[in-house]
């Protein structure tokens, strides 16, 4: 049996429903590619502050002009003008001393007195057998002189004559070989009396009453006489400030163990070669000692005005980098990268260094540059904060 009732279609949905659909979508999409959009822009973010942190941020400075001149202390050693140590010349025993140390003396003074009985005899044996021989040297002149008269005249021969001359000489060349030997006893003679041989003052005695002494320098000395008014200062000049020196230069001698006031003097000598060993220059300075206010054999401090043949920049000690292939400085270019420049260091200040080669004074340099840097590396650059910079102005 046929329905009754007839079957319908199904509703279709109305326009404004398929606007909301669409604009549901629509909604999606742009949520989807809002956060697609957020999350590229973090992930830029991302990768330029990994860049940013991964540059290093240095401070930089500025080379500074050296001063032209520059004052150098150095520990020096104060030494007599002259010094000897006195020797007897001839062997005995001491008789009498007359001087101790401390005693100012004057040159041909009378020091000592040796008893000398060896050298008395030796002298008293010398002149009798000076006079024995020229007691025989005047008879074979005689016997010469007769003999040759005869033998002009024909009456002996001419030989017999030639061997009274010859024996004559013989007697004339003893007496000469007499008067040396005396005249060397004389002088041994003459110095058993010790005496001073410049002005000076006696630093040491070594010496007594009934000592006897050896001739020559293999045993003590007797005295040690210096010459204290005039004084020599040695220093060793390092390396680095050795070219600087030069004759003439003033410098000033002090004393802090005695208290004394600063002495001028000036560069009188220097060795004019480097000691191997030390590298360092010999420098001699001569003081006037008048008033004898330094003593010898004594430390003291020298101070030099040394001047730079040219002029220099100065740098922190700590912006210098030490490298295998040799001694650098981080320069910053105006692309802020890294030139590791090679540079000549000149004088040592200690916390700053002179660089003699390799800066000007408008160069911009790393303070303490980190090792890991290298060249051409791409940098952040800041000024150096309040503590670097007291260290630099100091």
């Amino acid at each position: 049996m046929p329905s009754t009732h007839a079957s319908h279609p199904a509703p279709k949905p109305s326009r404004g429903a398929r606007l909301v659909l669409v604009g549901l979508g629509v909604a999606l999409v742009a949520l989807a590619a809002f956060g697609i959009v957020r999350r590229v822009h973090a992930r830029h973010d991302l990768t330029e502050e990994t860049d940013r942190n991964a540059i290093p941020t240095v401070a930089t400075i500025m080379p500074k002009v050296a001063p032209k001149d520059q004052a150098l202390t150095l520990p020096g050693t104060v030494a007599s003008w002259q010094d000897a140590q006195i020797y007897a010349r001839t062997t005995g025993y001491v008789a009498k001393w007359y001087v101790d140390i401390g005693a100012k003396v004057k040159k041909g003074q009378r020091l000592a007195d040796l008893d000398t009985p060896d050298v008395d005899n030796q002298l008293l044996q010398g002149k009798a057998q000076m006079r024995t021989d020229q007691a025989n040297e005047a008879f074979a002149k005689i016997t010469a002189d007769r003999y040759a008269k005869v033998a002009a005249q024909g009456l002996i021969a001419a030989q017999t004559a030639d061997q009274y001359r010859a024996q004559y000489n013989a007697d004339v060349a003893t007496v000469q070989a007499d008067q040396a030997n005396v005249a060397h006893l004389q002088n041994l003679e003459d110095f058993k009396f010790i005496t001073a041989p410049f002005d000076g003052v006696i630093t040491q005695r070594n010496l007594d009453v009934g000592a006897l002494v050896d001739a020559g320098s293999s045993g003590s000395n007797l005295f040690v006489i210096a010459d204290t008014s005039k004084l020599r200062v040695y220093v060793d000049v390092p390396e680095a400030s050795a070219a600087s020196v030069h004759i003439d230069m003033p410098a000033q001698v002090t004393l802090n163990t005695y208290g004394a006031k600063p002495i001028d003097g000036k560069v009188a000598r220097t060795a004019d070669a480097l000691d191997p060993s030390t590298r360092t220059l010999r420098t001699e300075i001569d003081v006037d000692n008048t008033q004898q206010e330094l003593v010898p054999g004594v430390y003291a401090n020298v101070k030099l005005a040394l001047s730079a043949a040219t002029r220099n920049v100065t740098i922190p000690a700590n912006a210098l980098l030490f490298r295998s292939e040799g001694l650098r400085v981080a320069l910053i270019d105006g692309q802020q990268h890294v030139h590791l420049q090679p540079v000549t260091i000149g004088r040592d200040f200690g916390s700053t260094v002179e660089i003699s080669e390799g800066l000007t004074d408008q160069d911009r340099i790393v303070l303490s540059p980190p090792d890991s840097l290298y060249e051409g590396e791409q940098v952040h650059v800041t000024e150096p904060n309040r503590a670097q910079q007291q260290r630099i102005d100091q």
